[in-house]
Order: C-alpha cells, then structure tokens, then sequence
C-alpha cells in the first residue's frame, strides 16, 4: 500500500441504497481520476476486518468520509478505527441541496451520475483545503 497519498477517502459501502451507490461512485471519480495522486481509497470491509494496512492509513493520515445515507457507517467505522475525520460528506444533503437523486442501486440513472459528480466535487474541494494546510 502506497504512502504517496496525502488524504484518505472512505465512502459508503452501498450496501443495496441508490446514495450509497453514489457514494461509491463520488469516491472512485475522486480517487482515480480527479485526485489519484492526493488521496487513497480505504474500503470499508478491510477497514472492519482491522487488515492493518487500511486501519493504519485512517490512524495516521487525515479522512474523508461520505456517507450514503442518516445511518452514516463509514463515519461510525473510521472513528472505531481510531481515524482523523477531517471531512464528511453525506450524500443525502447532496441530494436536497442540488436536487439531484439516484434511480436504485443497480442503476444510478443519469441524475445519480450528476450527483455523484456534484459530490466528488465537494470531496475534491476538502482534499484541496486539507493539502494546502497539511502540505500535500
């Protein structure tokens, strides 16, 4: 696992939920193709396995979450972990706030891809303000 990425970014598992869904995808747009060199993904099911290299990386390095829905499990997760939110997202307000929501879970629908792009970009503007004060 690479110690080059300055911020780790955990989302959303989906877990069967059209926002959870988003979440995923906000995630993978930040990590690979807005941020890649900045951030690293931590998926959740290592994370709660305890797989010591992604528990390590959310103890030391700054996080952001986005959460798919009011249960908000990434967030509870990573502070079990012992991580250092520096940001969070939740995909629910994103959705009020752009009036923008998912079809389901299998199929985001075009909307779900604009919310998905709307919340990546709110993650990519936390990666940046982390960076800037952490010097990544």
């Amino acid at each position: 696992m690479s110690d080059e990425a300055k911020v780790a970014v955990v989302a959303c598992a989906g877990m069967d939920k059209a926002l959870g869904a988003v979440a995923m995808l906000s995630v993978f747009k930040v990590t690979e193709e807005l941020r890649p060199s900045e951030t690293r993904l931590i998926a959740l099911p290592p994370l709660l396995a305890g797989v010591a290299p992604y528990s390590e990386l959310v103890t030391r390095l700054p996080v952001i979450v986005i959460d798919g829905c009011a249960e908000r499990c990434a967030t509870k997760l990573v502070a079990k972990s012992g991580g250092k939110i520096r940001g969070r997202v939740l995909v629910p307000d994103c959705s009020k706030k752009y009036g923008l929501t998912a079809d389901s879970a299998s199929n985001v629908g075009p909307d779900g891809v604009k919310l998905a792009e709307k919340v990546a970009e709110e993650v990519t503007s936390t990666v940046d303000r982390l960076c800037r004060r952490e010097g990544c």
